[in-house]
């Protein structure tokens, strides 16, 4: 059986984890299709002249910051038991 995590060091984790999903979530989504199409890559145009790698790529950055808020809560969450205060809405 694991020992247990420390619940501050798995709130500084979770909260590392989020700010990466952000970080890689702009790269993504913004980055990756601006040089694209700086470069002149092409990768599913559409009859509109659209790329439509653009969808894809702003899907994932929106997963990312999902994931990143989800996990951003439960680091706040972890915190607030910590310093003994009720659960937010209560």
């Amino acid at each position: 059986m694991a020992p247990p995590v420390d619940p501050a060091l798995q709130a500084k984790g979770l909260k590392t984890v989020a700010k990466t999903l952000v970080v890689s979530g702009l790269l993504i989504g913004i980055g990756m299709p601006t040089l694209f199409t700086h470069l002149g890559i092409e990768v599913a145009r559409m009859s509109s002249g659209f790329d439509a790698i653009w969808f894809v790529m702003l899907a994932i950055m929106v997963a990312d910051f999902v994931l990143a808020w989800m996990l951003w809560r439960r680091a706040a969450a972890i915190e607030r038991t910590l310093m003994g205060l009720p659960p937010r809405g209560e």
